[in-house]
C-alpha cells in the first residue's frame, strides 16, 4: 500500500489550492537546515501546487521587537515589505508576549487555524497545503477534511509532528535540495533593500489616486529651473524679440483706448458747454458777457415776470405814486349849480330815464 507521501499522482490541475504558511516555525527550520531564509516565497508556493489553480498565498508570523538588539525588526520589517510587493500574498501578524528571556507567540496558530476552517466552509479551495507540522493544528485540518476538502502537509521530516502526518491526506516532505532555485538573487535582495528604504508616503501629502504631492512638487521645480537655465543659455537676441513681440499688442490697446478716452473727453466737454449756452431762470436779467453775447450770438431777452405777491404789488403802487404828478384840483365855476337844485335833479333823472313831471 503506497504511503501519504507518494500520493502526488492523484493530483487534479483544476483544482483549487491555497497555502497557508507558519513563518516563524519556517523560518527558524530553514535556518537551521539551509542556513539561510531569503526565500521567494511565489515560487515556493507555486512549486507545492504543481501546476494546480494557487488561489492564494497567507503567511502568519509576529513583529519582532528586540531592545537589545534593534536590528532584528529592521531586518524583519524589509522581509515583511518585500512580502506585501508579492502577488496573491496575505500577511497575518499576530502578537508576543515575554515570559522571562523567552518571547512567546499568541495568536498566530489560532489565525492559521480559523482560516484554513472558513475558507473551506466558504469553499474557497479544493485543496489546504499547510506548511508546518506542528500537531496544534490537526483539529482545524480534520474540521476541513470533514467539509469534504483535501489537506495537505509540507514540513522537515525534523519537524513533522505524528499528529498532523496522520490527519493529512498528503505528506511532502521537505529538504535542502526542494529549495534550488527559490531563493532570492542578489539584484532581488538590493530592490528589496532599496523598497524598504523608501520614505514613507503620509496621509496628508498623498492625493485620491495615490501620487505623493510633495515628491510631484519637488519634480516640477526642478522641470522649471532646469527650463529657466535652457532659455537663459540661448543668448539675449531670442528674449528680446519675445519682449518686443508681446509688448507690441500692449502699446496698440493703450493708444486705442488713449484715443477712446480723449472723445469721450471732447463730447463731455461739448454738452457741457450746449448745456450752458441755455436760458434759465436763474440767469433772467443777466447777460454772459460785457457786450451782451455769448459765443457770437446775441442772449435772448427773458419774458416779464407776474407780480404773485400782494406786498410786491403794494410796493410797486407806492412807488407809483411817488413818481406820478399830481393831479390839479378842480376850480368851482361860479355858474355851477348847487347840489339840491332842481336842474342837477332833473339831469340825474334823465340820465335815468324817468319823468320829471311824475316827480313834481
Amino acid at each position: 500500500m503506497p504511503s501519504k507521501s507518494s500520493k502526488v499522482s492523484t493530483q487534479r490541475e483544476s483544482d483549487r489550492v491555497m497555502v497557508f504558511i507558519d513563518g516563524s516555525n519556517l523560518y527558524h527550520v530553514l535556518s537551521q537546515q539551509c542556513g539561510r531564509h531569503d526565500l521567494q516565497f511565489d515560487k515556493f508556493a507555486q512549486k507545492l501546487a504543481n501546476g494546480r489553480k494557487l488561489q492564494r498565498i497567507y503567511y502568519y508570523n509576529i513583529r519582532q521587537e528586540s531592545e537589545s538588539n534593534p536590528n532584528v525588526g529592521v531586518e524583519q520589517s524589509k522581509f515583511l515589505d518585500s512580502l506585501y510587493d508579492t502577488p496573491y500574498v496575505e500577511v497575518r501578524l499576530g502578537i508576543w508576549k515575554q515570559r522571562g528571556d523567552i518571547m512567546v507567540e499568541k495568536g498566530v496558530d489560532v489565525m492559521l487555524a480559523t482560516d484554513v476552517v472558513t475558507n473551506a466552509y466558504n469553499d474557497h479551495y479544493d485543496t489546504a497545503i499547510v506548511v508546518s507540522g506542528d500537531a496544534d493544528f490537526y483539529p482545524a485540518l480534520q474540521a476541513a477534511k470533514d467539509v469534504g476538502k483535501h489537506i495537505e502537509v509540507a514540513a522537515f521530516d525534523m519537524n513533522l509532528s505524528a499528529e498532523s502526518a496522520r490527519v493529512a491526506d498528503v505528506v511532502q516532505k521537505l529538504n535542502k535540495t526542494f529549495f534550488t532555485g527559490l531563493w532570492m538573487t542578489r539584484a532581488q535582495a538590493r530592490s528589496r533593500s532599496a523598497a524598504s528604504s523608501r520614505p514613507e508616503v503620509s496621509d496628508e501629502a498623498a492625493s485620491p489616486n495615490g501620487e505623493d504631492k510633495a515628491a510631484t512638487k519637488a519634480a516640477t521645480s526642478r522641470r522649471s529651473s532646469t527650463r529657466k537655465t535652457a532659455t537663459s543659455a540661448a543668448g539675449t537676441k531670442t528674449r528680446r524679440i519675445a519682449t518686443t513681440r508681446a509688448r507690441k499688442p500692449a502699446t496698440r490697446r493703450s493708444a486705442a483706448a488713449t484715443a477712446s478716452e480723449k472723445e469721450d473727453v471732447a463730447a463731455e466737454s461739448t454738452t457741457e458747454t450746449k448745456m450752458r449756452r441755455t436760458p434759465t431762470r436763474r440767469r433772467v436779467g443777466g447777460s454772459s458777457s460785457s457786450n451782451g453775447t455769448s459765443n457770437g450770438r446775441s442772449a435772448p431777452k427773458p419774458p416779464a415776470l407776474r407780480k404773485s405777491s400782494a406786498a410786491e404789488s403794494k410796493t410797486e403802487s407806492k412807488a407809483a405814486e411817488k413818481t406820478a404828478p399830481k393831479p390839479e384840483p378842480k376850480k368851482e365855476t361860479a355858474d355851477a349849480e348847487p347840489v339840491g337844485s332842481a336842474t342837477r335833479r332833473r339831469n340825474w333823472r334823465g340820465r335815468l330815464g324817468l319823468n320829471n313831471n311824475e316827480e313834481e
